[in-house]
């Protein structure tokens, strides 16, 4: 094989083109990320059982919800905590599981047939998945103007731009926080009260009954059933205020005779958010797996930039998280750690093996680096931050191969050896034992790529990162390399990087070989 590739010149230009083609259109399409993908194995259910002591939670809600999700044979921890009026159960399935969601699906379907077993009172239990995926954009709406904010236009502004990023070709979820909750305020006037005969108990039983919120009944026909309700729930303040209100004497007044009513921000605040000490609304943003997170972060600044000049005064919209940046920074390292220990091999190549065979040995840096791509591709890695620590590991890994192979076919062809005999008899000879010496590396990082669990899926791409680029490396090694080392020694690697230059050695073979075989048809006769 390597000597047809060395007859035939054309056939190596077309694999090593090839192989930086396959590289580039890879790393191009590879998708961007700051950390690898997880699985969700970890989820909290919440129980609210309001009245009741920590025991009878334990025995009428927790047990129950326990014995029916531990039959669940992928869960593996069970961890519960009973408290006065609550019931709170962690649930962590097996490192084993690939695909969490049919099993988080099993546990709903558990928790539903629990619920049939729960005493009056009990509240329905809610199924939480740990999230671990950061944010992949964090933005903000920031309320600069002095007083009270208005968390009403913050959170209309704020709801408005989550629709617009939803839109976003590429976003997975979009979540708000620092949105403390809104209540309308009913204070009483205690002395017009006490004129009209009434107790707060009584004054707010009839706000309850003016507020319809439910059916008013059923019509019921022999066709069909239609629920009646009555249209009178209210909605705005004004519709409050003129709450009719039932006199102890049975005359009517209207609320706001009696108290003032407000809409405000409950008290204490449920939720806020402060961005440089102001208060504001901000919106966490996860961008969908497999996606080049520059493309999609750039869609995202420019209608950031577009929803910022419809703002009013007074209120800002800043970015003040972009993953993007950091992915961006870990990529430009791997490109500029490539480039440099690239000038590297080649200045201490230059030193211990001649000019010729240096520039052969540091092209085989890019080229092992353009198939390491090319197999992330194929086995669905993306460009993150482990994966990219794994390539910058494998710099110091990728060259030894070449250096070997380079070094002794100079030694066969100072012997005397022609070119490709030297690089056959090189490859026959150096194959064995580089393969072993490649596969014990490999074996060395083979058990951090096979770790089970959420370890495994973090620092595993590390490890396939470093058992790619070796593997690519013996492979180039022992067919380009090996053939650009022969060419070297024949001291035209000066023109190694050009297509002509190939033609023209295999043409001088050709024309050898034609001569060679003249002299022996014609053989001249001496005298």
């Amino acid at each position: 094989m390597v000597r047809h590739f060395y007859r035939n010149i054309r056939l190596l230009i077309l694999t090593v083109v090839l192989i930086i083609a396959w590289g580039i259109s890879s790393f191009q399409s590879l998708p961007r990320q700051e950390d690898p993908e997880l699985i969700a194995r970890t989820a909290v259910v919440k129980t609210a059982f309001p009245g009741a002591n920590a025991e009878r939670v334990e025995a009428l809600v927790t047990e129950v919800l326990e014995a029916e999700i531990a039959e669940i044979e992928e869960i593996e921890v069970i961890e519960s905590d009973s408290r006065v009026g609550f019931s709170t159960i962690s649930v962590e399935l097996l490192d084993s599981v690939t695909d969490a969601q049919p099993i988080w699906s099993k546990v709903r379907d558990k928790i539903d047939d629990a619920v049939a077993l729960f005493p009056p009172g009990a509240g329905i239990p809610e199924l939480d998945e740990a999230k671990i995926k950061a944010y992949t954009a964090i933005a903000s709406i920031t309320w600069n103007l002095p007083g009270e904010p208005n968390y009403a236009v913050l959170r209309r502004y704020a709801e408005e731009l989550a629709v617009i990023i939803r839109d976003i070709e590429g976003t997975e979820e979009v979540e708000t926080f620092g949105e403390p909750n809104e209540e309308i305020l009913v204070e009483i006037d205690a002395p017009e009260l006490v004129a009209v005969g009434l107790s707060p108990q009584e004054l707010a039983k009839q706000i309850n009954l003016s507020d319809a919120k439910s059916s008013a009944g059923q019509l019921r026909t022999e066709q069909q059933e239609v629920a009646i309700e009555v249209e009178s729930q209210l909605e705005t303040l004004e519709q409050i205020r003129r709450i009719p209100i039932q006199t102890d004497s049975g005359q009517f007044t209207r609320l706001s005779d009696l108290a003032l009513v407000s809409r405000g921000v409950r008290q204490p605040p449920t939720d806020l958010a402060l961005v440089s000490g102001k208060p504001a609304v901000v919106l966490g943003v996860l961008m969908k797996s497999g996606l080049r997170i520059d493309h999609w972060a750039k869609d995202v600044r420019e209608q950031l930039d577009n929803f910022r000049d419809r703002l009013p005064q007074g209120i800002s919209l800043d970015l003040i998280f972009d993953q993007s940046g950091y992915v961006e920074e870990r990529i430009g390292t791997l490109i500029s750690n490539l480039v440099f220990g690239a000038v590297l091999v080649v200045a201490v190549s230059l030193v211990a093996m001649g000019w010729q065979s240096a520039l052969v040995v540091g092209a085989a840096l890019p080229l092992v680096t353009f198939a390491v791509f090319g197999w992330m591709t194929v086995t669905d890695i993306a460009m993150h931050q482990m994966s990219v620590t794994g390539l910058i590991i494998a710099l110091g890994l990728l060259i030894d191969n070449a250096i070997v192979v380079v070094d002794e076919i100079q030694v066969e062809m100072q012997e005397g050896a022609k070119p490709v005999e030297a690089v056959a008899k090189t490859v026959n000879y150096l194959k064995v034992p580089l393969f072993a010496s490649t596969l014990t590396t490999v074996l060395t990082f083979l058990p951090i790529a096979l770790l089970p669990g959420a370890a495994g899926e973090f620092v595993g791409p590390i490890a396939l990162s470093v058992i790619l680029a070796l593997i690519s490396s013996l492979v180039i090694s022992l067919t380009a390399i090996a053939i650009a080392g022969g060419i070297a020694g024949s001291s035209l690697l000066a023109l190694y990087f050009a297509p002509a230059a190939f033609l023209w050695l295999h043409r001088q073979d050709k024309r050898a070989k034609n001569q060679a075989i003249s002299h022996q048809n014609h053989p001249v006769k001496t005298a």
